[in-house]
Order: C-alpha cells, then sequence, then structure tokens
C-alpha cells in the first residue's frame, strides 16, 4: 500500500519481521496481535511527531478524517484526547486493539 501522508499512520518495528507501515492508527492496531512479542509500535500523534502507541492516548474527534476511515487520533497526553474525543473520553492503545478486534 502506498503511504502518502504520514499523518494519522503509524509503523510496527520488530528485530525479526521487516517494519510495517500504516496510513491508519486502527489499521496498526488491528494487525498488532499478529507480530512477535519484541515489536514495538509508533504513532503520528496530532500537533505532529511520533509516539510509543502503548504510551500515547488516542481518541474519535468528530472531525477526524483518517485515511481508512476509522476516525481514531493519536494524542500526546489523557488530557487531549478527552478534550478532542466526540464523547469526552481517552482511549488506550489496548482500547484501540479491542475496538478494532469488534468492527471485523
Amino acid at each position: 500500500m502506498l503511504i502518502s501522508s504520514e499523518n494519522g499512520g503509524g509503523q510496527i518495528v520488530s528485530s525479526s519481521e521487516d517494519t510495517r507501515f500504516y496510513d491508519d492508527v486502527a489499521c496498526l492496531a488491528a494487525d498488532w496481535t499478529a507480530h512477535t512479542a519484541d515489536a514495538r509500535a509508533f504513532v503520528r500523534i496530532s500537533g505532529g511527531g511520533w509516539a510509543d502507541a502503548l504510551g500515547a492516548s488516542y481518541a474519535q474527534p468528530a472531525a477526524a478524517r483518517t485515511a481508512m476511515g476509522s476516525g481514531v487520533a493519536a494524542f500526546a497526553t489523557v488530557a487531549d484526547a478527552r478534550a478532542a474525543d466526540r464523547a469526552g473520553r481517552a482511549l488506550t492503545f489496548d482500547d484501540v486493539v479491542h475496538l478494532t478486534e469488534a468492527q471485523r
């Protein structure tokens, strides 16, 4: 898949696999459990910069436009995610993984 923008995207890095790139945080989350124990995930956070996916906070802002339509965005802090979320909540990476599993 061609990744035209890293905004809202991420990557999974592992010493035993090729680095995988994603244009939507939810796609990364859906693929997360298929990777080895040494894998690490990184996400592009709102406002720029990269963060470890497990340490970032997530939201589904009402105006979010993501590459694959999930509407999930990563934020540096719980407060930022909660302020942006359409329901006023902040999600963890595990929450996003479970959300993607439920949508399958």
